[in-house]
């Protein structure tokens, strides 16, 4: 798996790949449960990210931003105790939620570039 992975990126791009991961992580963490995310894909894209000199360090720290989302996901269990609550419905929720969760995740990615826990160099 890492092996296709890394035929993916341009070897130029090699730096990238830690943004990569951040932009990656907000899709995945929002349609995926944690344990698939963390013990089957953040290993991959590790192990892809070492063949370019990236610690895994700033792979998990990338792979953490998509948290955000996950909490507004369907794969949240937690969400839907509180929409059973609240007598709310998931459309609706993620509606609202995520018109904020998108700009914040890519927020929080550039604020982690600019702060060097991920780095493009």
């Amino acid at each position: 798996m890492a092996d296709a992975a890394l035929a993916i990126v341009p070897e130029t791009w090699g730096n990238l790949v830690p943004v990569f991961t951040a932009l990656l992580a907000l899709p995945l963490g929002f349609f995926m449960s944690n344990d698939a995310y963390w013990f089957g894909v953040v290993p991959v894209l590790a192990e892809s990210a070492s063949h370019y000199g990236v610690h895994a360090n700033q792979i998990a720290r990338a792979g953490a931003i998509g948290q955000i989302l996950h909490s507004m996901g369907p794969t949240s269990a937690p969400l839907w105790v509180l929409l059973g609550l609240v007598k709310a419905d998931l459309g609706g929720f993620q509606k609202t939620a995520l018109r904020w969760g998108i700009p914040v995740s890519l927020a929080y990615i550039l604020f982690a570039v600019l702060t060097g826990a991920i780095t493009i160099a």
